[in-house]
Order: structure tokens, then C-alpha cells, then sequence
């Protein structure tokens, strides 16, 4: 019997090497990819998990799963010797080793072993588009206002340019991965061919995007506030920013002045236009960064 499903503890290929490695291993496998919750129904499922992750609550609930498939793989990340992988090796059907070391610990328990290897996870090798236009964003991916994007959509296609959209994101500890997952779902509809997403990057990548794109983009509900730091950080470094803005937003902010507002403009504004709001950000940045911020602290 074929495995019939590939089981692990946590499904977002988001959060770890492992869960991304399972992701692709049951796309290609052409089987479900199983959290342990909805498991019980499988009759060959292919154990993929490091168990030294296992909370114990989720670890009893594997205990208790044993007893319920007929049999079952696995395909082993590590191996600590705890009594539950113990009982996973003993007991499974096959064992598929990530390496030699690991397949020299589980032999004398199983002799149905082999030792493999894990693939490279890149599934996503485009190279990076030379294009006339480039929008850069960053900030907590949860946030991401996908309406004022499909809006920026119709306004780079009104352009009749080559434009590229490049989108860096983090995730707050108190929004569920899943959520970061579903707006670039809906990010790569509105952008199916024109976005790359770029990870989690580091202070300095961000300067350096900064630096080279030809607009930030940065949408919020209901608009633009004084404290929303990466349009602050944009205009710092004299990026032009594409916003929202209203009543409450910075009167800093003026459209066409230092900053484009997305529900204000039909056309996006031309090169000579960029190179003007860019030193008018800069000098709006000044106006809002840290030496006046201590000084009115004082």
C-alpha cells in the first residue's frame, strides 16, 4: 500500500524548513497534506515532523494515532531517542532517513530503513525583471490594504510601462500565519505574474530596495497615520511614496507635494515629477525624524 497522505503537526510552510519540505513532498506525491487533527481517517500516512517539537498535548494526540492507522511511514528530520520516536520507528512500516547519521541510529530498531536526503526548497527561481517601473513594500504582511494594490494595478497598466512589484513582509506574533498566507493568495491574483515576494529582509536590504525602486507602496485602514514607521523610514531615504491619505494623516503629507495619494490621482506621476517629490520627501522625513522627536520629548 502507497502512503495517502503526508502528516505533520503544523501545515504552514511559512514558519519552517520542515513544513515547506512537506508542503512540495505531498504536491508532488500528489496526496493531502494532513495536520495530525484530521489525520485519524488516513490508512497510510507518511509521518513528517521533528518530534522534539511536539508540545505534550500534541504528542499524546500522536500516541493516541498510532493505535488508530492500520500503519504508517515515516520520514525522520532528527532523532533523539525519545520513547514516541521509538515507537514511531518500531512500528512504522518504513523508515525514511534524512541522512546517513540518523538512519545509523533508527537500524538496529527497523530494519525497513533507507536514508535519503531533503531537496532544495526554492520553488520559486524567476529571475528578477529588469522593468521601467518597480514598487517596493514592506511592512506586516496581515496589513497588506489588497484593495489599494488592485487600484495601483490599474494605474501601472494605464501606464503603459514594464513594472515589477516587490513585497517584503513580516508577521506579527498575534496574527495567525494563515492570514499572512491569505493576502498574498490574493496578492498573486491581483499580480500574477508581476509580483516577488522577497522574505522577511533585514534593515539593511530594505535601505537598499529603497533606494533603487521607483515607488514604496504602503496602504493602510483607514489611511496613513503619523506613527506607521515604514513610510516614515521610505521618505527618510527619499523614496516616493504611494499612500492613502485623510484628515488624520500627517499634514507633512501632501499629495504631489511629497507623497502620491492613490485616491487621488489618475495617472501616476512622470519622471520629472519623481525626482521632485523624492528631495520634498526627504525634507518632509527630516521634519518628522528622531533629533525632533527627543527635542519635543524634552
Amino acid at each position: 500500500m502507497s502512503v495517502d497522505a503526508v502528516v505533520t503537526h503544523h501545515t504552514d510552510g511559512f514558519r519552517s524548513g520542515v513544513a515547506r519540505f512537506n508542503e512540495l513532498l505531498a504536491e508532488k506525491l500528489g496526496v493531502p497534506l494532513l495536520g495530525l487533527e484530521e489525520s485519524a481517517s488516513a490508512r497510510r500516512p507518511l509521518l513528517s515532523f521533528k518530534a522534539s517539537e511536539l508540545s505534550p498535548s500534541v504528542a499524546a494526540l500522536v500516541d493516541s494515532l498510532l493505535a488508530k492507522w492500520p500503519e504508517w511511514e515515516a520520514f525522520l528530520h532528527e532523532f533523539r531517542d525519545a520513547p514516541l520516536e521509538r515507537r514511531i520507528v518500531e512500528g512504522a512500516a518504513r523508515v525514511h532517513c534524512g541522512n546517513l547519521e540518523i538512519e545509523a541510529a533508527v537500524q538496529p530498531l527497523n530494519e525497513q530503513t533507507q536514508s535519503l536526503w531533503t531537496p532544495g526548497l526554492l520553488n520559486d527561481d524567476r529571475p528578477l525583471p529588469d522593468a521601467e517601473l518597480t514598487v517596493f513594500s514592506f511592512g506586516m504582511a496581515h496589513k497588506i490594504r489588497a484593495d489599494m494594490f488592485r487600484r495601483l494595478r490599474e494605474l501601472l497598466d494605464r501606464s503603459g510601462r514594464s513594472y515589477a512589484v516587490f513585497v517584503s513582509a513580516a508577521n506579527h506574533e498575534t496574527v495567525s500565519m494563515r492570514d499572512a498566507e491569505d493576502v498574498f493568495a490574493e496578492m498573486h491574483e491581483i499580480f500574477p505574474d508581476e509580483l516577488f515576494f522577497l522574505g522577511n529582509l533585514s534593515d539593511v536590504a530594505v535601505a537598499a530596495w529603497l533606494a533603487r525602486t521607483t515607488f514604496f507602496a504602503a496602504f493602510f485602514t483607514p489611511a496613513v497615520r503619523a506613527n506607521n514607521t515604514s513610510v516614515a523610514s521610505a521618505m527618510e531615504r527619499g523614496a516616493v511614496v504611494l499612500t492613502n491619505l485623510d484628515n488624520f494623516s500627517p499634514p507633512e503629507y501632501v499629495h504631489m507635494e511629497n507623497v502620491v495619494d492613490i485616491g487621488s490621482c489618475d495617472t501616476l506621476p512622470s519622471t520629472r515629477v519623481l525626482e521632485r517629490l523624492s528631495v520634498r520627501a526627504v525634507e518632509a522625513g527630516r521634519v518628522r525624524g528622531w533629533d525632533v522627536l527627543v527635542e519635543r520629548l524634552r
